[in-house]
């Protein structure tokens, strides 16, 4: 019994495990019978249903006559599309309209978009169509919580389409017509240093293209081409959006060209490497806003690509700038231009130009640049070929007259500024040329009235080197004009400067850059030399230290009695002239100078007359002796040596109700005066010591000694002289004026042995003459014979043996000059001997 329960029991058991596996057979083979039927049924479901789906969900309204999907393949194909927006007012969505004639989307990873909305194809077509799109209008201050949309096509294939995608306003952001794209293989990257998008081969065509490259610019074109690595684009136009005043910038530009086109384009996540960038016919329009915009932006940003350019070309291009009002401030006429081996990366976008480049030739016509409202530059040509730069028919021109700031007329035959090799070294410049060469400048200098002098702001210099290897100015020509008057000219002008130096710390100096070698050739030099005077000189010749002057001429501007007209007060008329002046100095007149130190000035064939007229009113302000006038020399200075010889010196005063000026000569003078100087320069010997020789009137051999200490505040000196057979009608010349007689006789000499100090001067004096008869003239100048003849019976006729001295004393007349103070103490001794 008990057997045959359990056998019961078994057979349950066995029975219960068979129905068990049946129910899970069952049920595997219906899941896999699901899952082979769904994506047959998804697809037949979504052919049937997805107009109404989309129509249903969505604002869109959607008709389609074939639909394919395959879930096991991953494609997806719709042909015959017509899509078009449920309610076109409503701003809020974006408005699609159009007809797509086809879309094949192959490879498409179905599980993925499902589960991780992760999109990805291998290749994306799309035939035929016509869209137009009116994107949404922003939804105000709310962000978008959503990540970003994971989507990525290794191939994309349009054919034939045209498209129209505006902003929420209408503004265009993208439209074409006949738009026929491949790219292939293409890559991806989210970083923002790289380029987001590269592919291994494209194929790009398109008419009337319009891209919105934001609120204020559009780009245009009539075509665009690009397959085998090579593009053009047909009238490319980067056009403003907005009035010029609209603009929250400096500058709005405008820019066109006929035809841009580029070859062997290579773009990868790291780089982008074009050969042979052509523009035809470029067209560049700048407008000003007269708006002042700082960019606050003072580091770049970090880039981790590479772009590459072989050449780029501007071919037969325009330039034209103008100010917010319209007027034109800059422009080229036709200019050619290339840059090659252009280079721009992490390393290169850190400096002040952003791009290496490793040569650039340019060519431009009929340049013009208007640097301020009254100044304008204009150049005929300029070319630039293997770092040479040449600059043909230069021209500064001043557009109007101002009375407070100085203006300029400058015009050059030509330029050439030779092996340019000038860059930016991480943010400081460097200059480098081998040599500049200017030919046949002239520069016209119109001075304002009134200038005013400018509170200077204290600014750093920028950051720069400057190795320029020579400067050669050929026959220019310089000159300046003062309400129309000639106030300085140089008819030619030769300059020669090697190894020229300077850097920001040259900068700030009083010179701003050293030259190894100089040679200054000027001739044919005036200047106007102030109220009464003019300066013009033959010839100038500088060749670092030492500095040539020929045919010095200091000239009056007026006539003797002109001159006496217009002064106020008793004054000297100067003309002085020389043949030859050499210069020693100690430094190059390149190098800083913060003192005057010169070894010697050789002054040859000096011819100087100083004329006074006393009939003016007397000037009664006090004439300072020549220590005091050195001593209150501002800038240190001191000249070892100076030198004259075969000069004339003249001195001319004209005595009030007398016939004929008194006169003293000094030819054939020859004189050496050292020591100059104002005592500001330490170490240096401070008196000054002239001894000179000459002969008195032309005849009378004379040597003169005289010295003076610049530091003694007393101006005490001492002088003495020498005058050997002196013609009694030369003495005339002199005494007849001052006092009313003459001399008839032979003077073996005079003799003076002076010292003296601002008080006066004193000393003795020797007269040896004989056959001597004394004149005595009325004030028209007859002789008063009964005087005369009475006088001289009280003159020794004649003085025999060496003559005893007179000792003479004469107080300085403060308003009197130094030499008329010397002159007194002549006068007074020959009174003493005569009268």
């Amino acid at each position: 019994m008990t057997s045959i329960i359990a056998n019961n029991q078994m057979k349950n058991s066995t029975v219960k495990k068979k129905t068990l596996k049946k129910k899970i057979f069952w049920t595997v083979g219906i899941f896999f019978a699901i899952v082979c039927i769904f994506p047959f049924a998804l697809d037949y479901y979504l052919q049937k249903k997805l107009p109404d789906l989309i129509n249903d969900k969505t604002p869109y309204k959607v008709e389609l006559n074939g639909f394919n999907l395959s879930l096991l393949k991953g494609n997806l194909k719709a042909s015959d599309l017509k899509i078009t927006t449920k309610n076109p007012k409503d701003t809020s969505v974006t408005q699609i309209n159009g007809t797509i004639k086809s879309i094949n989307i192959a490879d498409v990873a179905i599980m993925k978009a499902i589960f991780s909305k992760k999109y990805h194809a291998e290749s994306f077509l799309l035939t035929d169509s016509n869209i137009k799109v009116k994107l949404a209008k922003p939804k105000k201050n709310k962000e978008s919580k959503n990540s970003k949309l994971d989507l990525h096509i290794n191939n994309v294939t349009i054919n034939n389409v045209s498209a129209d995608i505006e902003n929420f306003i209408g503004k265009p952001v993208f439209k074409g017509k006949n738009i026929n794209v491949q790219l292939k293989e293409i890559k991806q990257s989210d970083q923002k240093s790289k380029i987001p998008l590269a592919f291994s081969e494209f194929k790009i065509n398109a008419d009337e293209v319009k891209i919105g490259v934001n609120d204020n610019y559009e780009i245009v074109a009539d075509k665009i081409n690009a397959a085998n690595k090579k593009l053009e684009l047909l009238q490319f136009h980067l056009q403003p959006l907005k009035p010029t005043n609209q603009y929250n910038s400096k500058n709005v530009f405008d820019f066109s060209t006929q035809n841009l086109s580029a070859e062997d384009f290579n773009v990868s996540q790291d780089s982008l490497i074009v050969s042979n960038i052509t523009f035809e016919n470029p067209d560049l329009k700048v407008y000003s806003t007269g708006k002042n915009i700082v960019d606050k932006t003072d580091n770049p940003k970090e880039i981790d690509l590479k772009i590459g350019l072989k050449n780029i070309y501007f071919k037969k291009g325009k330039i034209n700038v103008f100010q917010s009002n319209k007027e034109k401030t800059a422009s080229v006429d036709n200019f050619n231009f290339n840059l090659s081996d252009i280079v721009f990366d992490k390393n290169t976008v850190k400096e002040k130009i952003p791009f290496r480049f490793t040569k650039h030739d340019i060519e431009a016509e009929n340049i013009y640049f208007k640097a301020d409202p009254l100044q304008a530059v204009k150049i005929k040509n300029i070319s630039s070929k293997d770092s040479n730069i040449t600059i043909d028919g230069f021209e500064m021109i001043a557009l109007g007259k101002s009375s407070t700031k100085d203006l300029f007329n400058i015009n050059t035959k030509q330029i050439k500024i030779l092996n340019n090799q000038s860059k930016y070294i991480g943010q400081k410049l460097s200059v480098k040329f081998r040599g500049i060469e200017v030919d046949n400048p002239e520069i016209k200098i119109i001075s304002a009235v009134n200038k005013k002098k400018q509170t200077q702001k204290a600014t750093t210099p920028p950051e720069f080197t400057a190795d320029i290897g020579f400067l050669h100015i050929s026959n220019g020509k310089i000159s300046q004009r003062v309400q129309n008057l000639d106030k300085m000219s140089i008819g030619t002008l030769d300059v020669k400067l090697d190894h020229i130096i300077s850097n920001t710390q040259l900068l700030k100096s009083s010179f701003p850059f050293t030259t190894q070698k100089s040679d200054i050739n000027a001739e044919n030099i005036y200047l106007d030399a102030g109220k009464y005077y003019k300066l013009k000189l033959g010839q100038v010749k500088n060749n670092g230290k030492t500095t040539e002057i020929n045919s010095f001429n200091y000239l009056p501007k007026y006539s003797r009695a002109g001159f006496s007209k217009v002064i106020a007060k008793e004054e000297d008329l100067y003309t002085i002239t020389a043949k030859k002046i050499n210069i020693k100095d100690s430094k190059s007149i390149f190098e800083e100078h913060k003192n005057i130190d010169l070894n010697t000035i050789d002054i040859d064939g000096l011819n100087c007359n100083i004329y006074h007229d006393l009939a003016p009113p007397d000037d009664i302000a006090v004439r300072y002796l020549f220590s005091k006038k050195l001593r209150d020399v501002k800038i240190p200075l001191f000249i070892q040596k100076i030198n004259l010889k075969n000069s004339i010196l003249e001195y001319e005063e004209n005595a009030e109700n007398s016939n004929i000026p008194g006169k003293l000569t000094f030819n054939r003078f020859n004189a050496t005066i050292s020591n100059v100087n104002n005592a500001k320069i330490k170490g240096r010997p401070t008196t000054i010591n002239t001894d000179a020789s000459f002969d008195f009137y032309g005849t009378a051999p004379t040597k003169v000694n005289w010295k003076f200490d610049v530091t003694d505040p007393a101006d005490k000196f001492t002088i003495k002289g020498n005058i050997e057979k002196l013609s009694a009608e030369n003495v005339n010349l002199f005494v007849r004026p001052y006092l009313n007689i003459t001399l008839d006789g032979n003077i073996d000499y005079l003799k003076f042995d002076y010292y003296g100090s601002n008080a006066g001067i004193a000393g003795k004096f020797y007269f040896k003459y004989n056959d001597m008869y004394v004149n005595f003239l009325n004030k028209k100048g007859n002789e008063r014979k009964l005087l005369s003849k009475v006088a001289n019976w009280f003159v020794k006729d004649e003085s025999t043996g060496e003559p005893n001295h007179v000792v003479i004393e004469k107080k300085r007349e403060p308003e009197r000059s130094f030499f008329s103070m010397l002159w007194q103490g002549l006068m007074e001794g020959l009174k003493k001997y005569l009268i």
